[in-house]
């Protein structure tokens, strides 16, 4: 109803039908009537209407994506500073994977870190391990060696040409941290390793050749 209210242009039946949906529905659905609600607010210019919403969907179902549409909503009124505590919280304490993404989001990269390494092992994935070593290989590149290689590692396990390819690329990156870090020799001889462990495995070993990793 909301939208159809919106299709005709009824402002103020798309606010009375998006709240009523709003407190009345727990379903996907629910993400649309938020959306819908602050457009139309945001359309009759009013901005603190949008961040009550925006805040009130992130307290009710925090997330990365919640998260950042409500940064987006304080910032027009210049409130994240007020609003960031009490959002990354109720992210932290439902989301660990959202609440890594929204501070790397935020390039608060070092707290993202300790909070990464913090958690259980599976609660973040490998793209978010990637992520979180580029963010850190800049200043601090052995941590990004680390991560990079126990990466690449996890890949070659897949025994097949795709898998091959991402695991070289990301050793591609293990290699730059390892000259950042001064750690070049360890990182060849970590490279004589896998090429002993993957010997049978000679589409692998042709990539590495051809790579420059001899």
């Amino acid at each position: 109803m909301a939208e159809a209210m919106a299709e005709l242009g009824r402002d103020d039946l798309v606010v009375e039908w998006a709240s009523r949906g709003i407190a009345e529905t727990n379903g996907w659905q629910i993400y649309r009537l938020y959306d819908l609600a602050c457009e139309t607010h945001a359309r009759l210019g009013q901005p603190l209407e949008v961040l009550r919403l925006r805040r009130s969907h992130h307290e009710r179902m925090p997330s990365s994506s919640t998260y950042a549409a409500l940064r987006a909503a304080a910032e027009t009124v210049d409130a994240w500073e007020v609003e960031r505590p009490a959002a990354r919280a109720a992210l932290q304490e439902s989301d660990i994977r959202g609440y890594v993404d929204a501070l790397l989001e935020d390039d608060d990269r070092d707290l993202a870190w300790d909070v990464a390494t913090a958690a259980a092992p599976d609660d973040l994935d490998a793209k978010q391990w990637l992520r979180l070593a580029e963010s850190r290989e800049g200043e601090h590149p052995a941590d990004a060696l680390a991560v990079y290689q126990a990466v690449a590692e996890e890949i070659l396990q897949t025994a097949d040409r795709r898998a091959y390819q991402n695991g070289v690329r990301i050793l591609r990156k293990a290699a730059r941290a390892a000259d950042a870090a001064n750690r070049a020799d360890e990182f060849s001889k970590e490279i004589d390793r896998l090429r002993e462990q993957y010997r049978r495995r000679p589409t692998l070993i042709a990539m590495l050749d051809k790579t420059g990793f001899v």
